[in-house]
């Protein structure tokens, strides 16, 4: 069954390069080619986390739960359920299965009777070395989005920082890759614990779902942070903290990390976070979160995109965003790649350098074409996740919650539709164009 529905896409030949321009200001806000379309932000102090799509149901993840949204409605009738069930990190992704919709939350820190208790407050918190504590992954069925229902926990040695979901139709089920990074060991947790919990979800029982292996990862510092997996060529990128890996993924219940397809090591990258492939399967960018406070000072090497080609794994070229404040923390984080006809384009969150949009159709020569970065009014930029999604890009930051942006760039209309997203499972292929906004049909595998 097809997940993506094509759309046509016509660009401009006036694309071929965007016109020099000041930046523009709401207020104070910093921002070129992109304004907020609309906002949803949170009463009580919370952090938020992550975003997963289906159809028109938007969720967006924090420490102390999840929000529900319905895009498909007017816009104050949108926010469909705020749900409480503490669990930092609570990073979101979805499957629906013959009409049911699941949702897979990833849990980083120990929960006092977290696999049937949801806490309210970080009182429910404990420490790695309580036996009592529950870390791992819980499921939620959201088919109707104003009555969760908690399914299951799934405990998973040391916790899951992210998730990321690889559908296995021969054996009706979902994989759920839970990462992790612990430092710190327990009765649950024994350190160093550099492996990948792969959890697997039998679709017409989900509340079944259970840890089915635990493959051992080579030459890495405690775990992977990320795993981002392109399906249509069984293969995942893996930002494994010390270095990115390539795996084969052809048996995704045993994915090749012991004996990795390719391992980058680059002294210059701080952190290896995260992943995102062109459509076409061409080039992987490796994102660097970095831990060091540099302004984003787009000068230095740490906390930047490293653009490489999948074929030979040559790195290519590094982007970082404008300059910001000397006192703003800057670092790539989460982002997808928009799929838009003859080009590459990439959509990048920041921290405190908010969401920018950049085109790198010359991985050489990778160009910012549009950018938004808040100051006021609900507080500074500090975004944890920017994804592009059916014409909007959808942003969760830390403290000012759901921020939606529309991109004004000469491309019409703007990318594919899709039918949803979770950004770290790319499920289908857009092969290179003949020409411009032309895709030719994909092989049968």
């Amino acid at each position: 069954m097809s997940r993506f529905a094509y759309l046509v896409v016509l660009i401009c030949a006036a694309a071929a390069a965007l016109p020099a321009a000041a930046s523009a200001y709401h207020n104070t806000d910093r921002h070129h080619a992109m304004r907020i379309d609309w906002s949803f932000p949170q009463a009580e102090a919370r952090t938020h986390s992550d975003i997963a799509m289906w159809g028109n149901i938007v969720v967006s993840g924090n420490y102390h739960g999840f929000r529900i949204f319905d895009i498909s409605r007017p816009i104050g009738e949108r926010l469909r359920v705020t749900y409480l069930c503490r669990g930092p990190q609570n990073d979101v992704s979805l499957w629906q299965h013959n009409g049911r919709m699941l949702l897979f939350m990833s849990i980083d820190t120990p929960q006092l009777n977290g696999n049937t208790v949801c806490g309210t407050s970080n009182a429910t918190d404990t420490n790695v070395t309580n036996p009592d504590g529950w870390e791992g992954i819980r499921i939620f069925d959201i088919t109707d989005p104003t009555a969760p229902v908690y399914l299951k926990f799934v405990r998973t040695n040391c916790g899951s920082h992210t998730n990321t979901l690889i559908p296995d139709p021969a054996n009706n089920r979902l994989l759920v890759y839970a990462t992790t990074a612990s430092s710190s060991g327990g009765p649950w947790c024994q350190i160093p614990h550099n492996r990948i919990p792969i959890v697997a979800v039998p679709l017409d029982a989900p509340e079944n779902a259970s840890v089915i292996a635990e493959p051992r990862l080579i030459s890495t510092l405690r775990g992977c942070h990320d795993i981002t997996v392109f399906l249509p060529t069984d293969l995942a990128a893996a930002s494994c903290e010390s270095e990115g890996q390539f795996w084969d993924i052809t048996d995704p219940a045993n994915p090749g990390t012991t004996k990795p397809l390719a391992r980058i090591d680059d002294a210059r990258v701080n952190y290896w976070h995260s992943a995102e492939f062109t459509w076409d399967g061409q080039y992987v960018v490796f994102d660097d979160e970095t831990f060091t406070s540099d302004g984003c000072n787009p000068n230095t090497t740490t906390g930047r995109i490293w653009f490489y080609r999948v074929s030979d794994r040559q790195q290519l070229s590094s982007f970082k965003t404008r300059q910001q404040p000397t006192a703003i923390y800057c670092g790539a984080h989460n982002g997808n790649i928009i799929p838009v006809g003859g080009r590459y384009v990439l959509v990048m969150s920041w921290y405190g350098g908010g969401t920018s949009v950049i085109d790198f159709t010359n991985p050489a020569a990778p160009v910012e074409l549009g950018y938004y970065t808040a100051v006021e009014g609900r507080g500074p930029a500090d975004t944890w996740s920017s994804y592009w999604y059916n014409g909007k890009i959808y942003a969760n930051d830390i403290t000012r919650g759901l921020d939606v942006f529309n991109v004004i760039l000469p491309w019409t209309p703007f990318g594919v539709t899709f039918g949803h997203l979770n950004a770290q499972t790319q499920e289908e292929f857009l092969p290179p164009t003949t020409a411009l906004g032309q895709l030719r049909p994909a092989p049968t595998r």
